[in-house]
């Protein structure tokens, strides 16, 4: 399959939720979606920019193979979100510290002009540049899938309006949906793909939603943060294996499920267990 890169953060979050301790986590859209598409198969490099505090990223034994060429490293602190939530899981409040993220626009735009021919995901975030990265790969003639994030999404989905149709996939959730259809109507590219948390997920093509796909029910949540991150990754991987937008959509669900229940990235990684 073609490899595909993921312009996007990798950051060092502290999340809070009530009832819980604060944990310090590996983040950032791009490492989330990279490994869930890594993990199915799809071969995946994160085009992101960290500091000296992740550079050792690439050697982590609790990650999957990804290529990491285009990891970018800068003499500043990574990003570093904090990020509160609620009993529903619903974000409160985010305090940023983008960081080296700074750099993130520059780096992709070099990444996308000397790969034109390469597919790329772009997780449309703060501090990223979003209109200047989609007009450089709508001018190459780029395939590129694209998402959006709740707190930036009233931002930059108007801002990136005028080349959402050459995307080939969007991923948004419901709200973000309310927002795209606003600002570019029931059929902003051919096909998206949209989440409601613990709610039935559904495929949009060419504006006719496709059969829902509900998630299953999760026990335990262990971290909150990364889920439809992963069911994207996932769901590019299968689609690119040509499997059908509702066979891949019930595999990413059903992805997106299990990264709930799994134990989170802590940092720093605990010491290697001598064999």
């Amino acid at each position: 399959m073609q490899r595909t890169i993921v312009i996007g953060n990798i950051s060092l979050d502290t999340i809070h939720r009530p009832g819980h301790l604060p944990v310090r986590q590996l983040g950032g859209a791009a490492l989330h979606l990279a490994m869930a598409a890594a993990r199915a198969g799809l071969p995946a490099a994160p085009a992101s920019a960290v500091g000296d505090d992740l550079a050792g990223l690439p050697d982590d034994p609790r990650l999957p193979s990804l290529d990491w060429t285009h990891l970018h490293t800068a003499p500043e602190p990574s990003a570093a979100f904090t990020i509160h939530y609620d009993d529903t899981g619903t974000v409160t409040a985010v305090d940023t510290a983008y960081g080296t993220a700074e750099h993130l626009t520059a780096h992709a735009l070099q990444v996308i002009d000397h790969q034109p021919e390469t597919a790329f995901h772009i997780s449309c975030r703060h501090p990223l540049d979003v209109p200047a990265v989609l007009a450089s790969l709508t001018e190459r003639g780029c395939s590129f899938s694209l998402d959006f994030h709740l707190p930036s999404a009233p931002q930059l989905i108007p801002a990136a309006t005028p080349w959402l149709r050459h995307a080939t996939t969007i991923f948004v959730n419901a709200e973000e949906h309310a927002l795209l259809t606003t600002h570019a109507g029931p059929r902003p590219c051919p096909e998206t793909v949209v989440t409601d948390g613990p709610h039935p997920a559904r495929v949009v093509l060419n504006s006719r939603p496709q059969r829902p796909i509900t998630p299953p029910a999760v026990a335990v949540v262990r971290q909150i943060t990364g889920a439809g991150d992963t069911l994207a990754g996932t769901y590019l991987a299968h689609r690119a294996r040509h499997l059908p937008p509702d066979a891949a959509l019930d595999r990413a669900v059903q992805a997106a499920s299990r990264h709930t229940a799994h134990m989170p990235l802590t940092f720093p990684a605990p010491p290697r267990v001598p064999s």
